[in-house]
Formats: C-alpha cells, sequence, structure tokens
C-alpha cells in the first residue's frame, strides 16, 4: 500500500480551503462596479471631489464679490495675496463657508455609506450601523500603531537617502512622501473594512470573542504584507497619477473662460469616478477574501479541537 494513500488530507491540500492572499480575489471582484450601490459610491465620491470646491467658490464670489478662479487661474498666489483676501473678505471668521463644509461631508459619508452597502453585499450579510461605527475604534487601535512606526520608518529613510546630495533621492523623498502617506490612509481604510465586515456577520459581545475578532482582524491585514502593500501602494499612485494628470492639464489650458473651467471640473468628474470604481472594486475583493479566510480559520479550529480532544481521550 502507497504511504501516501494513508496521509490525512490537510487544508493545504484542498484548493477550496488553501490559504490565500487578496490577490487571488482581484479577478473574481471585478463584476460589480456599476451595482446599484457601485454608481452610489461613484456619485459619491465625484460628488466629494466636485461640489464643496464648487460651493467655495461661490463663497468667496458672495463675500469678495468674485471668486477671480477665471482670471487668476495658474498664478502664483503670494503671501500678501492670500492676505488681502482674508481681509477684504473677511474670511477668518468663515474661510470655508457652511454649505462647502456641509456638502463635502455629506458627500463624504454617502460614499463611506455606499462602500459599506457595496462590500456587505459582496461579502453576503446585511449591512447595519452599528458594525460600520464599532469598527472604527476598533481598527484605529489595531492599525495605527504599526502603521505609524512603519510610516516614520519609511519616512527616515527617504529622507536620509535625500540628504545624501545624490539629485535623483531628492526627487524621490518628495515624491514618494505623499504616496507613503496616501498608502498609510488605504491600509488603515483596509483594516476598517475587514473589522466591520467581520462584525457584520457576528458582533462580539464576551472578551473571548473579542479577542478573537481583534487578532482575526490584524492577522488578516497583516499575514500579506506584500499583497496588501501592493494593493493600497498602486491604488494610491493611480489616485494620485490622475488627480496630477488633470491639474495639469488644467494648469495648461489656463481659465480664461468659463467653459475651460467646466472643461476642468467634468475631467476632474471622470477621474473620481474612475477612482471610486478602483474603491470599490478593492471593497469588493476585501470581502470577498474575508469570505475564504472565514472558512480556512474555521476548519483550523475545527482540526484543533479534533485533535485536542483525540489527546484527551488517549
Amino acid at each position: 500500500m502507497d504511504p501516501a494513500e494513508d496521509r490525512p488530507s490537510t487544508i493545504h491540500t484542498e484548493e477550496a480551503l488553501a490559504p490565500k492572499g487578496p490577490w487571488s480575489f482581484l479577478v473574481s471582484a471585478l463584476p460589480g462596479g456599476f451595482s446599484r450601490w457601485g454608481v452610489q459610491l461613484i456619485l459619491a465620491w465625484a460628488a466629494f471631489q466636485i461640489l464643496p470646491a464648487l460651493a467655495w467658490a461661490a463663497h468667496l464670489r458672495a463675500r469678495l464679490g468674485d471668486s477671480a478662479l477665471a482670471d487668476g487661474w495658474g498664478d502664483l498666489l503670494t503671501a500678501r495675496d492670500i492676505w488681502e483676501i482674508m481681509e477684504a473678505g473677511k474670511l477668518q471668521d468663515s474661510p470655508l463657508g457652511f454649505w462647502t463644509v456641509a456638502i463635502g461631508l455629506a458627500a463624504l459619508l454617502w460614499a463611506l455609506w455606499a462602500g459599506w452597502k457595496l462590500q456587505a453585499r459582496a461579502a453576503g450579510f446585511k449591512a447595519g450601523l452599528l458594525p460600520w461605527l464599532t469598527a472604527i475604534p476598533a481598527a484605529l487601535a489595531l492599525g495605527f500603531p504599526p502603521l505609524w512606526i512603519l510610516r516614520a520608518a519609511l519616512g527616515w529613510l527617504f529622507g536620509f537617502l535625500a540628504d545624501s546630495g545624490i539629485q535623483g533621492l531628492g526627487w524621490l523623498n518628495l515624491a514618494a512622501a505623499p504616496i507613503l502617506k496616501m498608502s498609510v490612509a488605504s491600509a488603515l481604510m483596509v483594516q476598517w473594512w475587514l473589522c466591520r465586515v467581520d462584525m457584520a456577520s457576528q458582533l462580539p459581545k464576551t472578551v473571548p470573542e473579542w479577542r478573537m475578532h481583534l487578532s482575526d482582524s490584524f492577522s488578516r491585514l497583516w499575514r500579506h504584507p506584500v499583497q496588501w502593500g501592493s494593493v493600497v501602494f498602486f491604488g494610491a499612485v493611480l489616485r494620485a497619477g490622475l488627480a496630477f494628470w488633470v491639474l495639469s492639464l488644467a494648469w495648461g489650458w489656463g481659465g480664461e473662460d468659463i467653459p475651460r473651467l467646466l472643461a476642468f471640473a467634468f475631467l476632474q468628474a471622470v477621474v473620481a469616478g474612475l477612482n471610486a470604481w478602483v474603491i470599490g472594486w478593492t471593497l469588493r475583493a476585501t470581502a470577498l477574501f474575508w469570505k475564504h479566510d472565514v472558512v480556512v480559520r474555521s476548519e483550523i479550529r475545527a482540526l484543533e479541537k479534533s485533535v485536542s480532544a483525540r489527546r484527551g481521550l488517549g
């Protein structure tokens, strides 16, 4: 008899139960970007990118008589210019205006809730408000300390390389700083996504349940640092690159007339919609990764209990 035939199967020999990272679910997460909540996420993110800027321009026009965007677009504002604008418009009391803040917050909450709905649907759960809110402090407690340490270490490394005097390394530090901040923020968001979808399946109530939830949510992110790191890094590069491309186009066009400003706003909305689709794609991939990981962990715990029971009988 072949000894291999008597060898017990493990979860690693079962394809459906083999541990996988988030890369394995990127292709299967592609559909769903233009579902009901996917479209709402796109519209909400575009509104968050466009409407507060338009509201602020209207606020400046109400205070100063004219926002001056069309005449001064692309001009360098000195500190004296900004001071005169603040003094003439009495913007010290209300630099942004009520509607700028209100519209921005409303659009942001809409985008966050639409993203939660999209993720919960991909995971097969109802999107509740309690898991959505409860997961925020849990994600901050789990994700902020290690991500802050990682950002500080990489920031020091890039700064050290920039101080070497090599011009290319200086430019690398200049470009890497915002990408690093965006990547860290994205990783913290992923930690929140993992916490809330786990809470949606079963909200922890006892200390052991909380301990298991926190341990599982933390390890789901940090057991795959390369895969999650590449997802958040390339996502940040894409978002920053598209935004910089639109801004460079607008800078070259100038703003001598309203149609050019409207064209710029349209391009910015398109880019925001594309970025929102990428965010939704990542949300769906996170949900699918979580579903598979729950099955794997449940199987591992069942095997551990079985082994412990056999040892107890022995």
